[in-house]
């Protein structure tokens, strides 16, 4: 009898002891300025892109713009990826300090080798701001 109480005695024991397994995820978002080459007509031009790495989908840049600024103004094939557009806002005010008006440009892809969102950004002159 005694060792039937010891044997109810520890499995309540362990049965009640409470265990949480407690994993710390690392959050962050890598980045880097990246040259990427544009075709334009017949010449090939150098525009400046911010790449975000370690993003949960490509269309992050794209979500956060339109959460900050609503539709975009045009929708355009992506220039790393055919199947994943890019989204363009025009005339938009980025910086509070000033009444600067830039566009912006949302793209990305998601194949076996690269996986970022990217975003390039341009004066009203058109020239490349970053």
């Amino acid at each position: 009898m005694k060792k039937y109480i010891l044997i109810l005695s520890i499995i309540s024991i362990f049965s009640c002891s409470s265990y949480k397994d407690v994993s710390v995820k690392e959050t962050y978002t890598q980045f880097k300025i990246v040259s990427t080459p544009i075709l334009v007509e017949n010449d090939t031009i150098y525009l400046n892109e911010l790449r975000f790495y370690k993003i949960k989908s490509v269309k992050d840049g794209m979500k956060l713009m339109y959460q900050n600024f609503g539709d975009w103004n045009k929708k355009i094939e992506g220039v790393h990826q055919k199947n994943i557009n890019s989204f363009i806002w025009e005339k938009v005010k980025l910086l509070d300090e000033n009444n600067t008006l830039f566009t912006v440009v949302t793209d990305g892809t998601e194949t076996k080798t690269d996986y970022f969102a990217s975003i390039k950004i341009f004066d009203a002159a058109q020239k490349d701001c970053l």
